[in-house]
């Protein structure tokens, strides 16, 4: 395989270096001049900015050709990304996942107050065509954009409309085709400019079919682990449902793996006394299933299968539906102090409809969010400080239902139907102000702010609730500070060194707290934990930029990170009962709780050169690695000390890639190191079950890398067309901590017509 891979770069890169013209292109190479938006909420430029920040601009993302926007993050090699199931995509910043990475839309926060600290999909809630940009901002960003931001902050920025002098309409249409999933992608969007208003409307249908994995196993011994020899289907006979084993004709597609999802943006831009915007989003989705709980899955790593119904744990298990709704006010001052206020109203709808294999009783829990935001934020200059301050109020309110239904005699019951979380109501409120000063002082520049949040939640449950809960209330409140202080230094023209120390937290949100869950058929049943502390951490940036010459960019450093009150799920009791009937079985009973302190460290690297005129290479590299150690012998088992759950193995890509004004090509080599099983974590947050460490006890998740070709043309004046050839050799693999397994070999091809 690495001959293969040798001789075949090196017949690329020849046929590239055949191609070249004369003139020379370093749009590709990094500038310490590029503007950033997430590094203090307005415009500033890298060579100021103490953080690590990836920027993936629309063009790249276009060239990806990602099914979603989880999918684009994977391609980018930048980012860990982990998937339960095809509509999924939890992304990994710094060892940090879900509820403590921070995700924003258009400057406001997206994370709400049910983001669990597992994983999530609600990234694939935004469409990759309605944005402009994104920014990935690594470390600790608590100072400018609040509670969650550990690992770091997911800034998206949506296209805006432009104004022009002269009014005219402009419009675009992307079809794309991928054939691993027999998924086929439409998006329209169409924009009016005029010298004082202007508007853009885009809209995007996807139809995602069953996603096929690899044919080549990484798995030398047990080359069937991801098969799915059988799958489960729903008949319908005469009114009623019952779950019917069928035989699977191609074990590669995973069955119950697709869906269809509409998202949908319009923009509206006025000047009047400065800029005035409206924001509306709609991402609706009616159905996802849940493919890590409907998989064909042994339940014995040792014992053959002989009656396939052992397989199976779930009969029924979508999000049905998963809608989020999102509309913004921004009004922005164009005087000398720009002033900016914004306010917005979020909505999710998240609906989670299960039923265990062969029992008839559906349930179906729903859960609406509704969020409400007020910011304010002002860029002053106060004696050579530019200053930007401000403050931000979240109210966010979580109405929890539940009801189900006898599927044999169409019977529902919603009096013993149990809700998600608290089933009478639960709130968060947060209030914060923020300032953050930067100055330069010759060659230095330095930075500094702080943060003060007031937070709180209360929750409240029915006194007849069906889990029989000994209490009725749960509430928290808290003040947070968090702060940054960074510098960077310039030692000689293009060499800047780094240096940051940022205090970050997390507050207990109502998921943390109230949740009534099963996570593992029969084994794992989370109830509420009225009391929790906030997650607070401490991090240490060293940081390395090298501009080494017009043609080559190298970026590379290191970070300590320190977590204080850690939240895991461990073995928890409710009236000293250590397990409850849930669906008819005995279950343990866990509860989230301050477990432990943990610390992560990491390495990162990013190096970009123009090898010769139009010839590109890219590469990038991240390892982490993290450990806790545990309040108590009994959290930890053997040993207090343990392995962290969400860190990701080694992992990057190598790429070269050639451009022209009419044509661009790249190959690409994506890869992750292997996941030992003695560095998975004892929370199960790790999936284990789900990889092939657990029929194989030397095995934990075995190292993999795809190869890529990917090239664009643009045929006439205003259309052009993208094809990506994605994993060449149809391996089959998981990403790690992962319930599907990854696309085998897969054809992509791009339609783009403006006019």
């Amino acid at each position: 395989m690495k001959i293969k891979l040798i001789i075949l770069l090196g017949f690329y890169t020849s046929i590239v270096y055949a191609q070249q013209k004369s003139d020379n292109d370093t749009a590709d190479i990094e500038s310490l001049d590029q503007i950033l938006i997430s590094a203090d909420r307005y415009q500033t430029t890298r060579n100021k900015s103490v953080q690590e920040i990836e920027v993936i601009s629309a063009k790249k993302m276009s060239q990806l050709q990602g099914a979603t926007l989880a999918e684009t993050l994977i391609n980018s090699g930048k980012v860990f990304v982990q998937k339960s199931q095809m509509g999924g995509g939890s992304p990994v910043l710094r060892g940090f996942e879900a509820s403590r990475v921070l995700i924003v839309v258009d400057g406001i926060r997206l994370n709400n107050a049910t983001f669990r600290a597992g994983h999530l999909q609600d990234l694939i809630s935004v469409d990759q065509f309605a944005l402009d940009r994104m920014e990935i901002n690594f470390g600790s960003g608590s100072t400018l954009f609040g509670s969650d931001a550990l690992g770091g902050v997911l800034y998206l920025k949506t296209r805006d409309p432009e104004f022009s002098q002269n009014t005219n309409i402009l419009s675009e249409t992307n079809i794309r085709y991928q054939t691993a999933s027999n998924s086929i992608i439409a998006n329209a969007s169409l924009e009016y400019r005029s010298e004082k208003n202007a508007l853009l409307f885009n809209v995007t249908h996807s139809v995602y079919g069953d996603l096929r994995m690899g044919s080549n196993s990484y798995v030398n011994s047990n080359d069937s682990f991801g098969l799915q020899p059988f799958y489960v289907k729903n008949i319908k006979l005469n009114d009623v449902v019952i779950d019917s084993i069928l035989e699977n004709q191609n074990p590669l597609i995973q069955k119950n793996s697709g869906y269809d999802q509409t998202d949908v943006m319009l923009k509206y831009k006025a000047k009047w006394k400065g800029i005035h915007t409206l924001n509306f989003q709609a991402s609706l989705n009616q159905g996802v299933p849940r493919f890590d709980r409907l998989q064909y899955r042994p339940p014995y790593p040792t014992a053959p299968i002989v009656d396939p119904r052992q397989a199976f744990a779930y009969g029924t298990w979508d999000y049905s539906p998963q809608n989020r709704w999102f509309g913004n006010y921004t009004y922005e001052s164009q005087d000398k102090n720009q002033q900016r206020f914004r306010t917005a109203f979020q909505q999710f709808d998240v609906a989670r409809v299960t039923r265990s294999y062969n029992q008839h009783i559906e349930r179906t829990q729903k859960d609406h969010v509704a969020v409400y935001t007020l910011m304010y934020d002002r860029l002053d200059n106060f004696k050579g400080f530019k200053v930007t301050s401000g403050f931000e109020t979240n109210i966010n309110t979580v109405r929890s239902e539940a009801s189900q239904i006898d599927i044999t005699f169409l019977d529902s019951n919603p009096e013993i139907a149990k809700s998600r979380y608290a089933d009478s109501s639960a709130t968060t409120q947060s209030y914060a102000w923020y300032s953050q000063w930067n100055r330069s002082f010759g060659k230095t520049n330095l930075s500094f702010g702080g943060r003060v949040t007031y937070y709180e939640l209360d929750a409240k449950f029915k006194v007849s609730n069906p889990w029989n809960l000994p209490y009725n209330n749960v509430y928290f409140n808290n003040l947070a500070p968090s702060y940054n202080i960074g510098i960077v230094q310039q030692v000689s023209p293009g060499f800047l060194i780094k240096a940051a120390l940022n205090q970050a937290f997390r507050n207990p949100n109502i998921d943390d707290m109230t949740k009534v869950f099963e996570s593992v058929r029969g084994e794992k049943v989370l109830v509420p934990s009225p009391k929790l502390k906030p997650e607070f951490s401490n991090t240490f940036d060293l940081n390395f930029n090298w501009k080494i010459s017009k043609k080559a960019y190298l970026e590379f450093g290191g970070y300590l990170c320190k977590i204080d009150n850690l939240m895991s799920d461990v073995y928890g009791s409710i009236e000293g009962s250590d397990s409850m009937e849930w669906d008819g079985l005995m279950t343990p009973i866990y509860q989230i709780q301050n477990v432990g302190n943990g610390q992560i460290t990491g390495i990162f690297s990013s190096f970009q050169w123009n090898i010769w005129k139009k010839l590109y290479l890219t590469s990038s590299l991240t390892y982490t690695q993290g450990i806790v150690e545990f309040f108590s012998m009994k959290m930890a088992q053997e040993s207090i000390v343990g392995p962290m759950d969400h860190i990701p193995p080694i992992y990057g890509q190598v790429s070269v890639k050639w451009k022209s004004k009419r044509y661009w090509s790249e190959i690409q080599y994506l890869f992750n190191g292997e996941k030992r099983r003695s560095d998975y974590s004892n929370s199960g947050e790790d999936n284990l079950n789900l990889s092939p460490g657990y029929y194989n006890t030397e095995l934990g998740n075995p190292a993999w890398g795809i190869l890529t070709i990917r090239g664009g043309i643009k045929i006439i004046k205003g259309l052009s067309a993208q094809i990506a050839a994605e994993n060449l050799f149809d391996l089959r693999y998981r990403y790690f901590a992962s319930g599907i397994s990854a696309a085998g070999r897969n054809v992509s091809v791009n339609l783009n017509l403006k006019f």
